[in-house]
């Protein structure tokens, strides 16, 4: 069974619920997605583990999917990465240092395996949630600037990742291929702080409190001015920003935005249910 994504480069729901899917299972242990990749989608898979960074790398004759793990909650190491704020150089700007180091741990395992993978010139995929989404963008910023062609990025949950000229520099490479997803009170998608030179990059896709998806982020911006001066610096005032948005939690999880984004396809479909949907493709 192929997995099945539209070749194009704009922005597609089935794109986005495929690349859901995979980003979700990045959750899970290696057996199981090894499972799924190779079993049930006949596909090439490699699962990367080091220093508390996780992604896995598939392919198959059309596609090469790039997705990263994102952050777990209840795991303390994942959260020290995300608040080692200090921005340090990158060729395109200013980028945050424990993203980076993240990143480094897995980059030049996942390099090769790109490299043996990719033998029928397929289309590449990134995808990331909450700290894999910053993963995923680096490291579509690593790939373009060694000008291997991206055919998207596709992102939840993401935190900002680097300054004002990184943003601007990756605009000017992928901006049109990048679709970073909101949902609602999500507070991981404002941190590091706009205080501290972060900028968020690419195309947001915003969910509203009903589900219902913006293709701009008027909506967001009017969250964002009106929580500013409730932007995070440290864990501690993550922690105390959690009590000031109850449904931050759950509004940030993995399978909550897939769940969004299912929503959204069947109601483009307009199908009643995910099983109709899936007979409709």
């Amino acid at each position: 069974m192929p997995l099945g994504l539209d070749p194009t480069t704009r922005f597609s729901l089935l794109n986005a619920l495929r690349l859901a899917e995979m980003t979700l299972l990045a959750y899970n242990p290696v057996t199981v997605i090894k499972k799924q990749v190779c079993g049930n989608l006949g596909m090439l898979c490699q699962f990367f583990d080091k220093s508390d960074t996780q992604a896995f790398v598939c392919a198959d004759q059309n596609v090469l999917i790039i997705a990263f793990r994102g952050t777990e909650m209840e795991c303390h190491e994942d959260w020290q990465t995300d608040f080692q704020t200090k921005l340090v150089s990158s060729p395109d700007g200013r980028i945050h240092r424990g993203f980076k180091q993240a990143l480094d741990y897995v980059w030049e395992d996942i390099l090769k395996k790109i490299d043996e993978f990719q033998d029928n010139k397929q289309n590449i995929w990134v995808a990331g949630h909450s700290l894999g989404g910053a993963l995923a963008t680096l490291a579509v910023d690593r790939l373009t600037e060694d000008e291997v062609d991206v055919s998207g990025l596709y992102t939840f949950g993401s935190p900002r990742v680097g300054d004002k000229d990184f943003a601007e520099h990756f605009d000017w490479k992928i901006k049109s291929r990048t679709f970073r997803f909101i949902n609602d009170e999500d507070i991981v998608t404002r941190v590091p702080p706009r205080a501290l030179g972060y900028e968020h990059i690419g195309t947001s896709r915003f969910f509203d409190c009903d589900g219902k998806l913006h293709d701009d982020n008027i909506l967001w911006k009017q969250f964002v001015s009106e929580a500013r001066s409730a932007e995070v610096r440290s864990v501690e005032r993550f922690h105390e920003l959690k009590h000031q948005y109850p449904n931050c939690a759950d509004d940030h999880k993995m399978e909550t935005y897939l769940g969004l984004v299912e929503k959204q396809s069947i109601k483009e479909k307009g199908v009643k249910t995910y099983k109709d949907y899936l007979k409709a493709m």
